[in-house]
């Protein structure tokens, strides 16, 4: 199946059935990332209702959208299930940010997970509703996040092939927010791809975890 990433924390899907599935698409307000146009979809996963994940509309055809809060637990979607998990925004259960809705769902044989603005470390519960992931796109951008919590996050959930999104680019305007630099700092098992897209199958997945890094848009 096809991801393609556009920039910030907007990734895209398309399984081998042609399912295609947006998460975490922008508004024009924030990032400077250009909108793709005129872009399909039939299933739309939005995290939070900030204005930098939050553009369902801008979405073509006749999408099933799961927003935020209201997409917690699961949601059936052209014969697939979208587990909605509650998260925070913060380290403070969501006093300070808000809640943030993580994402876990199986396309062609392989779970993925998006974890939205997820900006803790996950408890017991939380990990036994995402079970094991293979693949995760992991926002290293918000600096609530230490390195350390970052990788403890992708060990316990698994996860063999880890995508970095949102983090800061040219393209991320006034967002103070880590850039991909900082992540890499130390790390091994990194392939820095030359295009914004990936084709993954279950046989793809390695047998140690591997950060790929998609090119921006």
């Amino acid at each position: 199946m096809l991801v393609r990433w556009y920039g910030h924390a907007f990734v895209y899907l398309i399984s081998s059935t042609g399912v295609r599935v947006a998460i975490d698409p922008y508004g024009d307000e924030t990032v400077k990332y250009r909108f793709p146009d005129h872009l399909q979809a039939d299933v739309v996963l939005i995290s939070s209702e900030a204005e930098d994940r939050s553009a369902g509309e801008k979405l073509y055809g006749t999408p099933q959208i799961f927003r935020s809060i209201t997409a917690i637990g699961p949601n059936n979607a052209r014969g697939h299930i979208f587990k909605g998990i509650q998260t925070f925004r913060d380290k403070s259960q969501g006093s300070l940010h808000g809640k943030n809705t993580a994402f876990v769902f199986k396309l062609d044989h392989v779970t993925f997970a998006h974890l939205g603005d997820l900006a803790h470390t996950l408890n017991k519960d939380q990990l036994a509703e995402f079970g094991k992931v293979d693949v995760l796109f992991l926002p290293i951008g918000n600096e609530i996040l230490s390195n350390d919590d970052l990788d403890k996050i992708t060990a316990d959930l698994g996860a063999r092939i880890i995508i970095p999104i949102a983090f800061k680019t040219n393209l991320s305007g006034d967002m103070d927010i880590r850039p991909l630099e900082k992540y890499l700092e130390g790390k091994k098992n990194v392939r820095m791809l030359d295009g914004s897209e990936l084709l993954i199958g279950q046989a793809d997945l390695p047998s140690e975890p591997w950060i790929y890094v998609l090119k921006a848009p």
